[in-house]
Formats: structure tokens, sequence, C-alpha cells
């Protein structure tokens, strides 16, 4: 089961161009770059083949942050949703990337105007990017730290997938959101797994650090199960590293992981 650096939360005291030489001297060969859109899409793809680093998932454009989350839920962006999509794609292709998440938004209702616009931007979405040969991929976010946010479960994603049935639509499952909001990682990783694209984790405590660092999620166990459900699933590292040297990686090795 191997790693990947997650670009817009790790190694956020430099600008993203530098981020990706902070990561291959960490050993990471795998890259996760959610926020790509502020810099051209070749000039990221330069930086990783300079590195030997492979892109393995982005996100649509969300908005100018981390703390934006996206648009397939509200219905005052549908036409720019669209747009979204098509940005995407040519990231993805400049890029190589295989997986493109899809953010829902925040502050939708709950109700059924919102799941079906929902539904049909994330059919959308899911059809364009199967052209390309592209993963489409949706994630439930906890109320703690995205409160409003429109998918907040994996019963709500597993709904979703079941009504749009498309092959190429999965779930991205991130033990720090999944710990907020269900709990039970084994019970949840061993029900969902068929429909699970990419995993991300980060540690759940005082800090959403690495996954060694002091909180309440046992990752000796966790990723136990995880390469035992699937061993070919990739692991995102979507936390704030807590260092830059290869000190702050020693929890790959230790617990059975790969670069």
């Amino acid at each position: 089961m191997r790693v990947a650096a997650n670009l817009a939360l790790m190694f956020t005291d430099v600008p993203l161009l530098q981020r990706y030489e902070k990561a291959a001297k960490m050993g990471f060969k795998l890259i996760e770059c959610p926020l790509p859109y502020s810099v051209p899409a070749e000039d990221l793809r330069r930086e990783a083949d300079k590195y030997g680093q492979v892109h393995v998932l982005i996100n649509a454009p969300q908005g100018d942050t981390i703390g934006e989350c996206g648009f397939a839920a509200l219905p005052s962006y549908k036409d720019y949703y669209i747009e979204t999509i098509a940005t995407a794609i040519k990231y993805a292709k400049i890029l190589s990337c295989p997986r493109i998440h899809i953010m829902a938004g925040t502050n939708a209702k709950n109700d059924k105007e919102s799941h079906d616009l929902f539904v049909g931007n994330i059919r959308y979405a899911a059809e364009e990017f199967a052209k390309e040969g592209f993963e489409c991929l949706i994630e439930p976010i906890n109320q703690i730290t995205r409160p409003g946010f429109y998918l907040r479960s994996l019963e709500q994603a597993e709904q979703i997938i079941e009504e749009i049935n498309a092959p190429n639509l999965t779930i991205l499952y991130d033990t720090f959101h999944i710990q907020q909001i269900h709990g039970q990682l084994t019970y949840t990783i061993k029900k969902y797994a068929s429909k699970i694209g990419q995993i991300q984790i980060a540690q759940v405590g005082k800090k959403r650090a690495e996954p060694d660092y002091e909180g309440e999620i046992d990752y000796d166990y966790v990723f136990k199960v995880l390469k035992e459900v699937n061993p070919n699933w990739i692991v995102g590292c979507e936390y704030f590293n807590q260092g830059d040297t290869l000190e702050y990686v020693e929890w790959v090795k230790k617990y059975g992981l790969e670069f």
C-alpha cells in the first residue's frame, strides 16, 4: 500500500511549485494536488516529472482556498459548475491524473431539490470523466470541520452512487472525516470497500497531523485493516505536516506502507 503527499495541506510554508521538491526530499513519489489551479498545469507537470512523481488525485475547482468546499450541490453555481468540470479535465489530462474529486459545497438545503441537483451534477461529471478514462470521487466531510457541508455521511454517498450507477464513480474515504462522522472505521472500511476509490488519512486530536501523532485513531490497527481489505488503495496524506525531514515520515515504514 503506497502513500501520496497531499500538496494542499502539506508544506504550506512555501508556494505550490516548491512543495514538489519538499515532498521528494521526504521520499514521496505519488502526489495529490487538490488545489492546482493557481498554477498552469504544464508547470505542475514539469515539477512532478523533475522529481519522478506521479499525480494520483486532483480536485475539480472548489474555490480559491482549502476552506472553500465546491459547488456541486449549490443551485446558484449551476452554470459555473459545468465550467469547473471542463477545467478539471484539462488539468487531469496534462497531469496524467486518473482521479478527480468533486466537492459538494456548504449551506445547501437538505431537501429533494438539492439532492436532485447534486445527483445531476455528479452524473454529468462522471460521464464527462469516463470519456477520458478518469475516475470521479465524492467525499463525505464531517460537520465539525466543515459545518453545513452537503455530503455528510457514507450512507448518503452510497445512495448517490447507487442512484447514478456509473462504474467510475467512487468514494474518497478519509479516516479523519469518517472517524468524526461515524467512528467504526473497521466496519465502514469493510462495508463500503467496493465503493471506495482512494483513502486519505490524518490523526484526529489536538492537530490534524501525521498518523503517529497523538490522537484517537490507532493507525497501527487501521492500516492492517486497510491492507487486508485492499492493499492496492493509495493512501493520501491529507494532514498538516509537523515537519519536513525524514523523521516525520518514519511512520510509513513503521506501519508497513511504501512510497
